[in-house]
C-alpha cells in the first residue's frame, strides 16, 4: 500500500472515531503543519495554539472525511482557516494576508467541498478556559497567549514558580476534562494534543 493510500485509510479511521489513528495523524502531521502555521502566525507560541485548534477542528469535523478525496489537503485548509480566523480577530488580516497566500500556494485544495465553521473550535476552547478558576485562567493565558515563562509569570503574579506549575497543571487537566465531554475525545488523547 502506498503512503498516500495508507494515510487516506488513517483519515477514514479517524472519520469512524478511531482515536489511535487520530493520534497517529497528529504525530505525523505536526512536523509538517507547524512550520506552515508558524509562517502565517509569525510567533511560535501562537503557532502552537493554532496547531492545537487545527487538530481539535479535525476531530470535531471528522465525519466529513468520508467525502473528502484529499484529506491531507483538507487538513491544511483547516489550518489556513484557523489562522485566518485568528488574524481577523486581531484586525491584522490585511497586513499579513500576503503571508497566508504565500504559505498556501504549494497546497492543493481541488477536492475540498466543505466550508468549515471558523469559530467552532475556538469557541470550545474559549468556553473551556472561561470556566477555569481565576488564578488558573490568569496563569494559563499568561503562558499560552502571552508566551511568558514560568519564571516570568511567577514574578508578574508575585508567586513561586512551583505555584505557577501547579496552576498550569490544574488548568490543563480541567481543559482536557471539559473538552473531552464536548468533543468525545479521551482525556489521554487531549493531553497529547494540548500538551503540558
Amino acid at each position: 500500500m502506498s503512503r498516500a493510500a495508507n494515510e487516506k485509510e488513517l483519515f477514514l479511521l479517524v472519520a469512524r472515531g478511531d482515536e489511535a489513528a487520530y493520534t497517529e495523524i497528529f504525530h505525523s502531521y505536526t512536523p509538517k503543519l507547524f512550520p506552515y502555521i508558524l509562517k502565517i502566525a509569525g510567533d511560535e507560541q501562537l503557532a502552537r495554539e493554532l496547531l492545537q485548534e487545527t487538530f481539535l477542528k479535525l476531530w470535531v469535523n471528522r465525519t466529513d472525511l468520508v467525502r473528502i478525496d484529499n484529506p491531507s489537503g483538507w487538513l491544511y485548509k483547516i489550518a489556513a482557516n484557523v489562522c485566518l480566523t485568528h488574524l481577523r480577530s486581531l484586525a491584522v488580516r490585511d497586513r499579513l494576508r500576503g503571508r497566508v497566500y504565500e504559505a498556501m500556494a504549494p497546497a492543493r485544495y481541488d477536492n475540498i467541498t466543505e466550508t468549515l465553521e471558523a469559530k467552532e473550535v475556538e469557541l470550545l476552547i474559549h468556553n473551556a478556559v472561561n470556566i477555569l478558576t481565576e488564578k488558573q485562567k490568569e496563569v494559563y493565558l499568561l503562558s499560552r497567549r502571552e508566551g511568558l515563562s514560568h519564571q516570568e509569570i511567577a514574578e508578574k503574579m508575585n508567586v513561586s514558580v512551583n505555584t505557577v506549575k501547579t496552576h498550569i497543571g490544574l488548568a490543563l487537566k480541567s481543559l482536557q476534562e471539559t473538552l473531552s465531554k464536548q468533543t468525545g475525545l479521551s482525556v489521554v488523547t487531549l493531553a497529547v494534543i494540548l500538551g503540558g
